[in-house]
């Protein structure tokens, strides 16, 4: 048949008649005709390739002349490259699209829970096909699952999973286009379902002790580890994930300065991270790596901290805790009597994050620099979202600004015309005790020496009671305005004018 053929297969067979390999003894070298048909056909781009077909010979020739016939289409324009795509199920893209995701460096989890988010909305809005995938119908799904309950947040990492896989199907030229593209999403701030805030030095403390104090386990996590876990949490900023990953070759306590090292595949952003560690932790770290194993007791699990002499170093925090982190917190708080809820937030586990970026900020720490110690990809996540600043915080922040010199009386203090104990003057920016009531004058009108003589002769004195103001200092007034030959300035119906 011209343009199809069977090729010529070689197989090794054992005396049994089992296929084996080459290598095998006593293996006979059999050839034979393939039973299935192959042709050669020139795709769109002109190159020519071999091409599986089927082992009858009719339908073989059947199935090469029709994939010439498209691939001239094609070549022409006349044919929609990405035909084959919109004929496969949703399912089986979605499937390519997390090897895709685990191809890429991400873990199991992370891959599974883009995927899994992407299948939910699938499903609810009944998409089978990649023709199906509506923009509309994706926001009107989560609009009804977010009058349901569900978080703003939430909803908006629903968003950007589904976003990321249209996203994808571009890139694999699946799709001419993203036709999801101009979704966007909402503002969670004005639906915060959990806010986080940072803990205080004396609940900082009591939390600690309270975990020293406890004679009973979370997850393999006796009270001493726990305190330890809590103590580099709060100095480091490392999540609970980062932390539960540490084993003792993750720190370098002979290094100047000690460090402590987060790998790639256990940190957020997939990249190695070498962090100084704070001295005072780090002589903690030198202690409590060094105090030996600790011994069952028959009562709790313990656990053993001869890591150093160990082939395959033990986690620093082993067990399952990290996925209940937050029960833990909440439990060392109660027996603290910390509160867990405060109309400030939640204080969670992740709340010793928040506490490690607020104490920098608020220790005058450059924001370029907290940036780098947390991590984030944004200076505006660090000064935003973690940064916790109190009233005192603030108030210390205005008590640096400096003093506003009013011009005037500078000018006027630099000429000898008044020193900085007047209490008179400009009614305008200057300062005068705060038991003295300032007023405005109504009218600046010149007077004649004559005119301020006879005022001050023949008009009722002006006195504190009709003033307002100190006896002393307006008898300091009087005399400093008659000596300079300038009216007083006091109200016009004050002077009987």
């Amino acid at each position: 048949m011209a343009g199809t053929y069977r090729p010529t297969i070689i197989r090794y067979l054992n005396a049994q008649g089992q296929r084996v390999s080459k290598d095998t003894p006593g293996a006979k070298r059999v050839r034979e005709k393939s039973k299935t048909f192959w042709g050669r056909c020139a795709d769109a781009n002109g190159k020519v390739r071999a091409v599986a077909l089927c082992d009858d010979a009719a339908a073989a020739e059947a199935m090469l002349a029709e994939m010439k016939q498209r691939a001239k289409r094609e070549a022409r324009g006349d044919i929609d490259p990405f035909e084959d795509h919109r004929k496969r199920p949703l399912a089986d893209h979605l499937a390519d699209f997390e090897s895709a995701v685990l191809a890429k460096g991400a873990t199991d989890k992370q891959a599974g829970q883009a995927t899994a988010r992407c299948r939910k909305i699938i499903d609810g809005c009944k998409f089978k096909k990649l023709a199906d995938l509506s923009p509309s119908a994706v926001a009107n799904y989560l609009r009804g699952r977010r009058q349901a309950g569900l978080g703003t947040a939430t909803s908006n990492g629903y968003l950007s999973g589904i976003k990321s896989f249209a996203n994808w199907l571009v890139r694999d030229q699946r799709l001419p286009s993203n036709p999801l593209a101009h979704l966007v999403k909402l503002n969670d701030r004005v639906d915060i379902r959990h806010e986080r805030r940072a803990l205080t030095q004396q609940e900082l403390g009591g939390l600690i002790a309270a975990a020293e104090r406890s004679n009973e386990p979370f997850r393999e996590l006796d009270g001493a580890t726990r305190a330890m876990l809590y103590r580099m949490a709060t100095m480091t900023g490392l999540r609970a994930s980062e932390l539960a990953s540490l084993t003792s070759a993750s720190l370098d306590l002979t290094a100047d300065p000690p460090t402590v090292t987060v790998q790639a595949a256990c940190s957020k952003h997939r990249r190695e991270d070498v962090l100084p560690l704070h001295p005072d932790l780090a002589a903690r770290l030198r202690q409590w790596l060094t105090q030996g194993d600790r011994q069952q007791d028959g009562q709790r699990a313990v656990l053993a901290f001869d890591r150093a002499s160990s082939a395959k170093p033990e986690r620093l925090f082993p067990g399952t805790w990290a996925t209940r982190a937050f029960k833990m917190v909440r439990a060392d708080l109660e027996a603290a009597k910390i509160t867990y809820i405060t109309d400030a937030g939640v204080a969670d586990f992740h709340s010793l994050r928040h506490t490690f970026i607020s104490n920098l900020v608020s220790g005058g720490v450059h924001p370029k620099v907290a940036q780098q110690l947390a991590r984030h990809s944004t200076i505006t996540l660090t000064m935003d979202r973690y940064s916790h600043l109190s009233l005192i915080d603030m108030t210390a922040g205005l008590e640096s600004l400096p003093t506003i010199v009013d011009p005037e009386l500078k000018t006027m203090r630099a000429t000898g015309t008044t020193d900085d104990t007047a209490d008179f003057g400009c009614t305008n920016g200057c300062t005068r005790p705060a038991e003295i009531t300032r007023f405005q004058p109504k009218s600046h009108a010149t007077m004649t020496t004559a005119d301020v003589v006879a005022s001050t002769n023949e008009k009722p004195r002006i006195s504190a009671e009709n003033t307002g103001l100190n006896e002393d200092i307006l008898d300091r007034d009087r005399t400093y305005n008659l000596r300079l030959r300038r009216p007083t300035l006091y109200p016009i119906e004050l002077r009987g004018q």
